[in-house]
């Protein structure tokens, strides 16, 4: 949920809202700080071991480092590593270009023509935490559905990813069962996880496309503004960064008034 926070940011920066934003911000840090607190308190220990895990793995088989390193026998960013030593750059690298895909997402949020609705920069966030990121559990895609849902309301799209994303389910199995256990090799495993990712990667080129072009945003193209946006929705842009009033503008505008122009001076002359 903390990487929702990230977009309204932007959003409230676009719109003048960052009180909102620092009322939410506070709230949202207020809960976690009171849901974890007890149980970092009462055991220590355990509340631990997620945050100790996660930087101590390696890549996991479903992060495209592994498929990477599986079908070119690249040994990693930090080589071999022994039982219990922390990845410091493969950690490194993937915090890293995630910051960078959501300096990104912020440039489209800002520079483009309309708004962009809540749910298409959320989607887009999550999307790059998790192609960008070591680990990629199964359950881990559950965290785009709902907002796959908001961002593109196409069924048809919807459909053949989430398809897609269920499939990787079974060579995944199979895999993990082992050829001298009738499974199936690696290869189809790590295929899986590549078509996988490309039909994540071609939602987020959709979303990209249609925030550019609201006019073929499903959402949008029947009246409504944000619906899930709260009090962004309908708001005004107060703070838009220059190039995006230039995507705005219908294409051939520029060459349009030059010709009117020489079309007024032929005819005054």
């Amino acid at each position: 949920p903390l990487l929702v926070l990230g977009p309204l940011l932007v959003l409230c920066i676009r719109t003048g809202k960052l009180r909102t934003w620092r009322a939410t911000g506070l709230t949202a840090a207020f809960t976690v700080v009171l849901i974890n607190l007890p149980l970092a308190l009462l055991y220590p220990r355990g509340w631990r071991e997620f945050l100790r895990l996660n930087i101590e793995r390696g890549m996991d088989p479903d992060s495209i480092y592994n498929v990477i390193s599986s079908l070119t026998g690249w040994p990693g960013f930090d080589g071999q590593l022994a039982a219990g030593e922390v990845p410091v750059k493969l950690n490194a690298f993937t915090g890293i270009v995630f910051v960078l895909c959501c300096a990104a997402i912020a440039y489209v949020a800002l520079s483009a023509p309309k708004r962009p609705r809540l749910a298409q920069l959320c989607f887009l966030v999550v999307a790059a935490f998790l192609l960008t990121t070591k680990v990629w559990s199964p359950q881990y895609s559950l965290w785009l559905v709902p907002l796959a849902a908001l961002a593109v309301p196409h069924w048809r799209l919807l459909l053949g990813w989430m398809a897609i994303d269920a499939a990787v389910w079974v060579p995944r199995m199979f895999y993990y069962l082992g050829t001298d256990n009738k499974g199936l090799p690696q290869e189809w495993f790590l295929g899986a996880v590549v078509v996988r990712d490309l039909a994540v990667l071609g939602l987020c080129a959709v979303i990209v496309y249609q925030i550019y072009h609201p006019h073929r945003d499903l959402v949008r193209r029947n009246g409504d503004d944000d619906p899930a946006g709260g009090v962004l929705d309908g708001a005004r842009d107060v703070r838009v960064l220059p190039v995006g009033n230039s995507r705005g503008r219908p294409r051939g505008g520029r060459r349009r008034q030059r010709r009117d122009s020489r079309r007024n001076a032929m005819s005054s002359a």
